[in-house]
């Protein structure tokens, strides 16, 4: 699939940032079960494990009624009477002795002792700590992290799995069937063949590498030899230039494709700051010193494109001046490039012009001409430009550096967005130096059947979606994520008509805009249909993929979906598409769309839970991502859209000055927040946040007033070994066992300068401090918000 990157915030806003991670839990291809089966039952395994969890709770109950009691008997005014243990009460099927456990494990072992309304992510997470470290492969470790993890575990054994033997309710074991069923696992085994891939080197990379000298030569060029055509190839490979252009839904007219124009989402390293710290930068030269010494001595002597970095005077030498200037120039187009917040803000990265007028700006890189090419026949009236200032600053750095620089930049994207595809020592310092940024051990690498199930999920996500779906979700399950987000709209419906600081006219519009919000759950039946064997057969029939061509499928996959993504251009915005594969452990919200999307992937424990289990675990977790989601509609980018997915102003003066009164509250509650680093603390960006967070907020409480309602009509049973909570806040609980994590200082500090979320423990802690419900449900002194939006 094409990197989402340099998606403009506007178009896509995900439950889960960078970092964030894909699938679940379950078994390979095997007919599908229905019920509570599905979900808890089939494996003795299961049975024995939760035998032996049952006993755990059962000593754990003993051991809570035996000990001493740490002060004079009085309750603790955040905690409520413990309740009267009645056993008709108390939910004992394996999948409750399970997720009990499971929150057991999570929160802290001193939780009596502890304040949660002082820090509610240490009372809810601290056991989670003591029981996960960090691989020396992971940038983090979290609970949907390792969601994402037990899903890798799902696919992998889909994909080493021989063909089905049984009809299931996907499989017909049709010719259709077959041809993607083995296009999959080639993809894999491809990927897996490191002897083969060792064997053949950087000689594939080699070959890209050499088209750029041919496009964009230092000596002698042609008149054809412009930075445009080099360009042009780059982004056809699904590399990053320069700029970075492609074809989405307009947000002024959101049933028509358009073509937007961008600064890229990165230069080299991770953000602008990077720039400015020396040692980073260093190492960094000295990555691509070391990379392209290595590929200097693989390539041939005529290789035009690597001719500009031999020392004329010794060719086998690598020079160093080239690295120093390439490394520069990314500096100067960093640091012209606008902030994340600022590429992020709908009304500031909105300028529709004419090609000729996107095409002055700098003329040394002919956007028309790119989307000539790439448009083919049809030639767009507009093209919405997200930063004129960025392309003016640009020609101007363009027009200082010389042509071996630019050439050796051109030459350095393709190597970091190709150099994982091979095998060879060469590019051996580019996979350390990564490995650094992240906080990580230089020489540590994943298990090599993580990185392929990546890749295959990447490459042919619809056809291992359709595996994924049935080996590890239920119609159930899609019932009850239904029901969950129907009773969100319903609740936001609720607080809209609640919501006095909105305009009589505003918040009916607002009501209108939930009722017409799509939701899309589990995986897509249309765009493709992934029960549809024939037509993903059709869908993938222009990637070849063979065992044996690994860089070859990669290259293909890439190519094909920048085409597919051009021949949107001049027709109707496909509303049938997904952004995320059914894998995926994440959601998101599509402004242009008005949709909300929640992938298969997280709809797993700990998130999402069988229906037979207390409601309050799956309304506290994944109802609190749906209303997330949902409150996107109205965050700080969202409120912009009208209900029919229009960017316009539908808000009125009052309404918006109000708004931004309540919403200024978030951006200093987060700006205050900090993460340690080795530097001193680092504070948090409030104003790249700032959707996010009211996100998070508006999620949790339509969450819990969702469940409150259902709860009225059937109350849930209480899970066995957690007695001393009330169900309200074994609700807040689960919400918090969701942003349970650790995260390498590395990692964290990248995320602060480039996502849009709050780190997690400020998911948990902001976000229940701007939560009434969960004051009330903790007793805490004060019952007042910090800051409230619904």
């Amino acid at each position: 699939m094409s990197n989402n990157d340099d998606i403009p915030a506007s178009e896509r806003t995900p439950l889960l940032g960078n970092d964030g991670a894909p699938p679940d839990d379950g078994q390979g291809v095997q007919p599908r079960e229905t019920g509570s089966k599905k979900w808890y039952s089939g494996r003795i395994l299961s049975i024995i494990l939760s035998i032996l969890l049952l006993l755990f709770i059962i000593l754990f109950i003993v051991s809570v009624a035996i000990r001493p009691s740490s002060g004079d008997g009085d309750q603790s005014p955040t905690q409520p009477p413990p309740s009267d243990g009645d056993d008709a009460k108390i939910c004992t099927a394996a999948g409750c002795v399970l997720a009990s456990a499971t929150l057991l494990r999570s929160i802290s072992p001193r939780y009596k002792d502890l304040d949660p309304c002082e820090d509610f992510r240490t009372y809810a997470c601290e056991g989670f700590d003591a029981a996960h470290e960090i691989r020396s492969d992971q940038n983090s470790v979290g609970s949907l992290q390792i969601m994402s993890e037990e899903g890798q575990l799902i696919l992998k054994r889909i994909l080493e799995s021989s063909e089905p033997q049984q009809a299931s309710l996907f499989w017909t074991a049709s010719s259709p069937d077959k041809e993607i069923f083995s296009k999959m696992q080639d993809g894999y085994q491809a990927c897996l063949n490191e002897t083969l891939l060792r064997s053949v080197g950087s000689q594939p990379l080699l070959d890209l590498l050499s088209e750029i000298g041919k496009l964009y030569p230092v000596r002698e060029p042609s008149d054809k030899a412009s930075l445009t055509n080099a360009v042009q190839y780059l982004i056809g490979l699904g590399v990053r230039s320069p700029i970075s252009i492609g074809v989405g839904a307009d947000d002024k007219d959101p049933d028509s494709n358009v073509v937007s124009l961008s600064p890229p989402y990165s230069f080299g390293l991770p953000s602008k700051q990077y720039y400015s710290r020396d040692e980073i930068v260093s190492a960094y030269k000295e990555t691509i010193s070391a990379v392209l010494e290595g590929l200097l001595r693989e390539a041939r002597v005529e290789d035009n494109a690597m001719a500009v970095f031999r020392t004329p005077e010794a060719p086998d030498l690598l020079n160093k001046k080239i690295v120093d200037g390439l490394v520069d120039f990314e500096s100067k187009m960093a640091d012209a490039a606008p902030d994340p917040e600022d590429l992020s803000d709908i009304t500031k990265v909105y300028n529709p012009k004419t090609l000729d007028e996107a095409d002055s700006y700098n003329p040394a890189i002919s956007v028309k001409s790119i989307v000539k090419h790439f448009a083919s026949d049809h030639t767009p009236s507009k093209i919405i430009v997200a930063s004129p200032k960025y392309l003016k600053k640009l020609a101007n750095i363009l027009d200082t550096q010389s042509r071996d620089v630019v050439q050796a930049y051109l030459v350095w994207k393709v190597v970091q967005s190709y150099g994982s595809v091979v095998e060879s020592d060469s590019v051996e310092p580019l996979r350390r130096f990564n490995n650094k940024l992240q906080g990580k051990e230089p020489d540590v690498k994943p298990e090599r059947w993580r990185t392929c199930v990546g890749v295959v999920d990447s490459d042919l996500p619809w056809i291992l979606s359709r595996f994924f779906v049935e080996s590890a979700f239920s119609k159930e399950a899609k019932d009850l994520g239904d029901q969950i987000i129907h009773d969100i709209k319903d609740e936001f419906i609720v607080k809209l008509n609640h919501s006095e600081w909105m305009t009589k006219n505003v918040r009916q519009l607002a009501i209108d805009k939930v009722n017409l919000i799509r939701q899309k759950i589990g995986y897509p039946t249309k765009s493709p249909n992934v029960t549809d064997a024939k037509e993903l057969q059709k869908f993938y029939k222009d990637v070849p993929v063979a065992a044996d061509t690994f860089f070859a499928n990669r290259l293909a996959s890439s190519k094909t979906e920048v085409r597919r993504e051009w021949a949107q251009l001049g027709k109707p915005v496909d509303k049938d598409e997904w952004d995320m594969s059914a894998s995926t452990v994440n959601a998101y919200y599509n402004p242009p769309g008005n949709e909300i999307v929640f992938p298969a992937g997280i709809m797993q424990a700990p998130v999402f839970y069988d229906p037979s289990i207390p409601k309050y675990l799956s309304y506290g977790a994944f109802g609190a991502v749906a209303g997330h989601e949902l409150s996107h509609a109205f965050d700080s980018s969202g409120r912009n859209y009208d209900q029919n997915g229009n960017y316009t102003d539908w808000w009125d003066k009052s309404t918006i000055e109000s708004f931004k009164k309540k919403t200024d509250c978030f951006v200093e509650q987060y700006s205050n927040y900090t993460i340690p680093t080795k530097d001193g603390p680092l504070h948090v960006n409030g104003k790249l946040t700032l959707g996010e967070n009211i996100a998070d907020a508006g999620g949790l409480t339509a969450a819990y007033q969702s469940w409150r309602r259902r709860d009225n009509e059937k109350a849930d049973l209480q899970l066995p070994g957690l007695q001393h909570f009330t169900n309200e806040q074994v609700f807040f609980l689960a919400y918090g066992l969701t942003w349970c994590g650790k995260t390498r200082e590395e990692t964290a500090v990248r995320l602060v300068y480039t996502d849009p979320h709050s780190p997690n423990q400020y998911r948990i802690k902001g976000t229940t401090s701007n939560s009434r419900e969960f004051r009330e449900a903790f007793n805490c002194p004060v019952k007042e918000p910090t800051c409230e939006l619904w």
